[in-house]
């Protein structure tokens, strides 16, 4: 939520940035900011720390905080009816997150309110198909049964039936996780928004 006492908090900047479309939407829209776009870059060096993983036949990962916000408890209520296994990478390090991710058939995002989770383009780097809800910016990057699948926010069944079509369909898994890959190669590394951030500076000076 942001409000008029927000507001003139954030004026006093000479610039303001975010990483998140709807942000920079949304502030526009309620208070008349206007905010600079800077996608955050996913740094794929790190990745050469998460070494050859076995994959875990059917194995579904969640990935982020335990929280109603991101949807835990929906995906939680559709367990016992998803044809696979659950692995909660909540509160533990990254690399083990990402070691479990890699195991997975599937990263799963049921959040009800979300800007563009990290985790997506993590996803998307080590090739994991994505299922998420159509909320925030994560439109941005899944483009449905392309890059990803979408799901409407808060809706237990359309995520349950989409998860165990795409854990059945290892074909459709096999593209999807071959486009979202070439889209955060292109689009979201350090090689390619390193001269955004380049200009963005020079202009500050």
């Amino acid at each position: 939520m942001v409000n008029t006492a927000e507001s003139k908090v954030l004026k006093f900047a000479d610039v303001l940035t975010t990483d998140s479309k709807s942000v920079q939407k949304t502030y526009k829209e309620k208070l008349g900011l206007d905010f600079v776009y800077l996608p955050a870059p996913l740094d794929i060096k790190k990745f050469d720390q998460i070494l050859d993983i076995k994959k875990i036949e059917n194995q579904i990962a969640y990935v982020g905080r335990d929280s109603f916000e991101k949807g835990t408890d929906i995906l939680r209520n559709i367990e016992p009816k998803i044809k696979g296994k659950i692995v909660y990478c909540t509160n533990m390090p990254w690399i083990e997150a990402m070691k479990n991710l890699k195991a997975s058939s599937i990263l799963v995002v049921p959040s009800r309110m979300e800007s563009l989770p990290q985790s997506i383009k993590e996803a998307f780097f080590l090739k994991i198909p994505v299922i998420a809800t159509n909320v925030g910016d994560i439109p941005e990057v899944i483009k449905n049964n392309e890059t990803g699948m979408l799901v409407p926010s808060n809706d237990p069944q359309s995520l349950l039936v989409a998860i165990n079509s795409l854990l059945e369909d290892k074909e459709k898994a096999s593209k999807i996780a071959e486009h979202a890959y070439d889209f955060i190669i292109k689009n979201f590394t350090w090689e390619k928004l390193i001269p955004k951030y380049v200009d963005f500076y020079k202009n500050l000076v």
